[in-house]
């Protein structure tokens, strides 16, 4: 379901999940006036920093699992795999805010997101 966001604005606020400073920008400047750019720009930087203290934890646990050899090499691929779903999950948030959709992510707007 469309706003009546432009789509040109849909598009620049839709890569804020693949590239969350950006969303920055529609939380910060004039643009904020938008509801759906406000609400995506804000959601996409939550969705960053979430990633980012993912990614801070996943990397302390991959150190802690190198001591012993093969259960090092297991949680490194799987810390790969997680990372890929979520650059899948990212990739999905870009298609539905192009859609023009407002969706909460789980446990990251309840976390972090707009209020």
């Amino acid at each position: 379901m469309a706003g009546k966001t432009a789509p040109e604005a849909r598009m620049a606020v839709a890569f804020s999940y693949l590239f969350p400073p950006l969303g920055l920008a529609f939380v910060f400047t004039k643009l904020r006036r938008d509801y759906f750019l406000r609400y995506h720009g804000s959601q996409g930087v939550a969705w960053g920093i979430f990633l980012f203290f993912l990614w801070l934890a996943l990397q302390l646990v991959v150190l802690l699992a190198g001591i012993i050899p093969l259960l090092g090499n297991i949680i490194a691929f799987l810390a790969k795999v997680v990372f890929f779903g979520c650059f899948l999950a990212s990739v999905y948030f870009f298609y539905l805010t192009l859609r023009g959709e407002k969706f909460k992510i789980p446990l990251v707007y309840d976390i972090l997101g707009p209020k």
